[in-house]
């Protein structure tokens, strides 16, 4: 007998996951653009967890008491040329606890990615000494955080993360005292709520500690150049970018990749160039989009280092380095 539904969180992390495979499966630039009905949602359901609906408009009441508990708009409802009834998610994303569901599936393939990298980076002489990581906003590194502090004690590493993002903080303090192998460090500031990030410029301490990854994300990038939203992160993101010591690793989801900026005035806090790794998700089903045309397009730029079933790294080939 199936189970008559699921718990809100998870179904809402469920249809998360439906939307990311989505996205992989289609041209589809943005998770924005795809509407699924909520027939197709039912039956993702039904095959996933053996979870019965006798009414759909039941899981879209679910989702909204879900979103009422949190104070959040996660999805809306609208009908197709055909008036089906379609469930899209909620174009107005802005806070952080909307971001952090979105592409979820290639944010933890990233995730992965990066863990992966570092622990490959250790080296025989250097079994005892500490990984110097500095995480950056985002809720990308949201993930990350969570995959550390899953492994860190069976990993047998010991490490010195500093960041400014009050997520991948509240991260590690959700585990309690059960991470003795793991110092965490915070470079201060003033809050933005949006980002759920400290915004302030670098001081001497954190510049003067010698990371092992300095770990950024971005949200455009066009030609080459990277950008945010917030002028004052810009500043932040490009001082940590020029001023850190450490080698920078730019992870990017996909949707991030843009033919023109689709902001006035932004001023970019970086180039491809300043980066010395790329981390980005594999999709083997094999279609090209905008994050895979730039790929191609500056072959010159790359030079693979890790490819992964679920991921790619790259070495970012600068002639000024």
């Amino acid at each position: 007998m199936s189970k008559h539904r699921l718990k809100r969180d998870k179904l809402v992390e469920s249809l998360f996951y439906l939307f990311s495979q989505e996205y992989d499966n289609n041209q589809s630039e943005s998770i924005m653009d795809i509407r699924l009905t909520m027939e197709a949602v039912a039956d993702y359901l039904k095959d996933l967890y053996d979870v019965s609906y006798s009414d759909n408009t039941w899981i879209y009441k679910q989702i909204r008491n879900y979103e009422e508990e949190i104070r959040t708009r996660l999805f809306s409802l609208i009908k197709d040329r055909d008036g089906q009834s379609c469930l899209q998610v909620n174009p107005e994303i802005k806070s952080f606890t909307q971001k952090r569901h979105l592409y979820i599936s290639q944010k933890i393939k990233v995730s992965n990615g990066i863990y992966d990298l570092v622990v490959h980076s250790r080296k025989p002489g250097r079994q005892g000494a500490s990984v110097k990581l500095f995480l950056g906003a985002g809720s990308t590194l949201y993930h990350l955080a969570n995959i550390i502090s899953e492994k860190a004690v069976l990993d047998g590493i010991q490490y010195e993360i500093h960041t400014n993002n009050i997520s991948v903080l509240n991260s590690f303090l959700s585990r309690g005292p059960d991470l003795p192998n793991i110092q965490i460090s915070s470079s201060g500031g003033v809050l933005d709520p949006v980002t759920n990030t400290f915004i302030g410029l670098p001081g001497e301490s954190l510049l003067s500690v010698p990371f092992d990854f300095v770990i950024q994300g971005a949200s455009f990038l066009v030609n080459g150049s990277l950008y945010v939203e917030d002028p004052d992160e810009t500043k932040q993101k490009k001082a940590l970018l020029k001023d850190t010591r450490g080698e920078k690793v730019l992870v990017l989801t996909g949707h991030e990749v843009f033919r023109q900026l689709p902001l006035e005035d932004a001023v970019p806090f970086g180039h491809l160039s300043d980066f010395s790794l790329l981390v980005v998700p594999h999709n083997h089903k094999g279609l090209i989009k905008n994050l895979d045309k730039m790929l191609l397009e500056e072959e010159s730029l790359f030079s693979p280092q890790i490819i992964n079933w679920n991921y790619r790294i790259y070495r970012i080939n600068s002639p000024s380095r």
